[in-house]
């Protein structure tokens, strides 16, 4: 019988190793205090927040603050958010735009993307296991939500249907070249 990944490890441990990570820096360090069990219910809770933050409304900020922003982009500003604690993505999900100061805090050699954050979990697990981190996986059951499909509100092309959708983020990034 599979294990539900979900019961593997709490949401609020998920955050509280979010939070210890130093913003993901020490990411790896904690992932490596884990159990077999509990890397694959820290990574259920990663997709699932990961998910559930696939919406238009932060893809416009994703857009105004990087100039342009593709689906990989995205998807690596999405790990970047979460790296930021649960505070600023729980913000961040329901006002897209309260990210606009976020960006203040990055430091020179910050970015607000982070592809390879996501391949920690699996590159610990190797390492603590010597194990494969996919074929171990073929006993869990992560029953994860789909993605959801967007309706933009917002077109790249019409800079007014983005300022509508972040207008603190774009009056203040639009055409900035921090990043």
């Amino acid at each position: 019988m599979k294990k539900l990944a979900s019961t593997l490890l709490t949401e609020e441990r998920f955050w509280d190793i979010m939070e210890n990570s130093n913003k993901g820096r020490d990411l790896e360090n904690e992932l490596s205090k884990l159990s077999e069990d509990e890397i694959f219910g820290y990574e259920y809770w990663w997709i699932h927040f990961y998910l559930q933050s696939y919406n238009q409304a932060l893809w416009a900020v994703a857009y105004v603050v990087l100039g342009g922003c593709s689906d990989d982009s995205f998807d690596y500003f999405r790990f970047w958010l979460l790296t930021r604690g649960k505070s600023v993505y729980m913000k961040a999900i329901q006002d897209a735009d309260s990210l606009c100061d976020e960006f203040d805090n990055l430091t020179d050699d910050e970015y607000p993307e982070w592809e390879d954050v996501d391949y920690l979990p699996k590159e610990v697990f190797k390492k603590k296991f010597n194990k494969d981190f996919y074929e171990a996986e073929k006993n869990i059951d992560y029953q994860i939500m789909p993605l959801p499909k967007i309706e933009f509100e917002w077109d790249e092309n019409d800079e007014e249907s983005i300022r509508k959708v972040c207008p603190k983020t774009f009056d203040k990034w639009w055409n900035n070249d921090k990043f």
